[in-house]
């Protein structure tokens, strides 16, 4: 087989002797050079922006989860502040407590419930931000937050319109101190509805992108 080379024609020309002519053998090299790839400039860009929209909707959960947190609270509280017992001689007449009411005390049992949902909900989101997948891992943690904030969700509006049917038919002057409580526990137990369920669309949106990714 014979090699190919190309030859490079040099021509020279001097006062005192005539032009010649002399060819040199020039082997053929080629040299690549690496295309610069779109993907080595926008890689790191896409992964710190995926990173802060990561932190974002984790901060925006435990924003929604610690105002759901306080809501809980003050409408439990303001069930409580009301709880004390009847004398015997007045268990026929109508009590200022909201234990004697089935629809109050179901009120405040979902109200605590919410409580420490989101209490430990904050706790989980804390340690995830100071120590990362300390307490349970993020696959599982995404389907707990998702189900429970369905189920806590459906607890608060349940109890709040069971709470807003006693509240209507409830026109004593005996009971309008718990009855004016009850308005305050209701309108909190219904604002934490409210807030628990941007919190679990959140939840849902973080369970899709586990799914897609």
């Amino acid at each position: 087989m014979k090699e190919l080379k190309d030859h490079v024609v040099v021509i020279t020309y001097g006062p005192s002797s005539e032009g010649s002519v002399t060819a040199s053998p020039v082997s053929q090299h080629t040299t690549s050079v690496p295309t610069p790839s779109s993907f080595a400039y926008s890689a790191t860009p896409s992964i710190s922006r995926f990173s802060s929209r990561r932190a974002s909707v984790h901060i925006s959960g435990l924003v929604l989860r610690f105002i759901t947190l306080v809501l809980c609270f003050v409408s439990a509280l303001s069930l409580a502040v009301n709880v004390h017992r009847p004398s015997r001689r007045h268990l026929t007449q109508n009590s200022s407590s909201f234990a004697s009411y089935p629809e109050l005390l179901y009120c405040f049992g979902v109200a605590v419930t919410g409580f420490v949902y989101t209490c430990l909900q904050t706790f989980k989101g804390v340690c995830d931000i100071t120590h990362r997948g300390v307490l349970i891992s993020e696959p599982l943690s995404d389907y707990i937050s998702f189900i429970f904030d369905q189920v806590i969700c459906y607890l608060l509006v349940s109890s709040s319109s069971v709470a807003i049917a006693w509240i209507q038919h409830r026109n004593e002057d005996a009971v309008k101190t718990l009855k004016n409580s009850s308005i305050v526990s209701v309108s909190m137990s219904f604002s934490a509805f409210l807030v628990l369920t941007l919190s679990s669309l959140l939840s849902g949106y973080k369970l899709c992108k586990r799914f897609m990714w």
